[in-house]
């Protein structure tokens, strides 16, 4: 199964992709150059004249199947922008390159200004998203870690008449800036999941990975590869939800040091699912948590490490009544359902 471009489109707008994050985080979007002191460039730590003429041409001669990395710095301010093996850590990989100075108006003239955050993500829905997804195979996680990005020249590259934009994808941070990654995007377990322990808060629908000392929905008390008992075809939600409801009941018996301890705490074990797209496009991997719900829906803020001090909602876990240690743990409680 594939995913669609209208899909695509519509289905980025609505959680995981977050297009304007991509577009605002640093020298791996196109809004760079336009956000950008016009004598800084992403090739330079600190704000120079010129710019570096062999990087920018390590950016102008980069082409589809390539990967980019890059040295953050401060203030969006990057160096050392280098064309590298997708096999080696990079921090974009090339899905299609555009000469916008061929674009079918003359909106992209020698005279033309860096295009608006607006008009860029414009650019990206028309120029990138059908490439990209025809370079992957159809092999991009909708629900993923990887975002369709674009990058254009900086502003002085820019003033030059550079106008080239490469389309790739790259993995973001919380921030929206590009991290360092390993190998080719469609060969790759795509899945937005965390390591153990990780604190995880959902921000617009997008659950990003924040330190455990500030408000988290979830804490991650195990990493499940769902391939490995499900070898063939996409498991439906309800046979992942029966599954995982034994798996991520006993991790969290196991992360807090037994079920008395999961009955204290208030928590519930919650985990993350797969769906049939994500599937499609080889994300296996999903999280067991371990969170709060709201009486009235959604999650609560945990604020610390759920295995020593913590709050819900800033209070201290309520006070639980007195019960005789479980002896059989087949007869807990049902947990929480899974997301969707």
């Amino acid at each position: 199964m594939s995913i669609s471009q209208p899909t695509w489109k519509r289905r980025s707008r609505a959680a995981t992709v977050i297009l304007v994050s991509a577009l605002c985080g640093g020298v791996g979007a196109a809004a760079y150059g336009s956000m950008a002191p016009e004598s800084s460039t992403p090739l330079a730590t600190t704000p120079t004249s010129e710019p570096a003429e062999a990087e920018l041409a390590a950016f102008t001669d980069a082409d589809t199947g390539s990967c980019l990395n890059w040295r953050p710095g401060e203030n969006g301010s990057n160096s050392d922008f280098t064309t590298v093996g997708c096999a080696e850590q990079h921090r974009f990989e090339i899905s299609a390159r555009e000469d916008l100075s061929q674009y079918p108006t003359s909106e992209f003239d020698e005279d033309a200004e860096h295009p608006s955050l607006e008009r860029q993500q414009q650019l990206t829905d028309e120029l990138c998203v059908g490439p990209t997804l025809n370079y992957l195979n159809g092999k991009l996680d909708p629900e993923g870690r990887y975002t369709i990005s674009p990058i254009l020249p900086p502003a002085s590259a820019w003033a030059e008449g550079d106008r080239t934009m490469l389309c790739g994808v790259m993995v973001q941070d919380a921030q929206g800036r590009s991290t360092e990654t390993v190998g080719l995007a469609a060969e790759s377990d795509q899945s937005r999941a965390f390591p153990a322990d990780t604190c995880v808060q959902v921000i617009n629908d997008s659950p990003v990975e924040v330190p455990c000392n500030e408000d988290h929905s979830w804490q991650v008390t195990d990493v499940v590869n769902l391939g490995e008992d499900f070898p063939q075809d996409w498991p439906d939600i309800d046979k992942q939800n029966e599954y995982l409801n034994q798996r991520c009941t006993e991790a969290a018996r196991n992360y807090l040091g037994g079920d008395d301890a999961l009955y204290n705490s208030t928590l519930t074990p919650f985990w993350t699912t797969i769906q049939s797209q994500s599937w499609a496009a080889g994300s296996r991997t999903v999280n067991c948590a371990l969170t709060f719900g709201r009486p009235d829906g959604g999650f609560a803020n945990l604020n610390g490490d759920v295995r020593q001090g913590f709050t819900i909602d800033g209070n201290p876990p309520a006070k639980q009544p007195p019960r005789n240690p479980l002896r059989n743990n087949a007869a807990a409680a049902s947990p929480a359902p899974a997301a969707p």
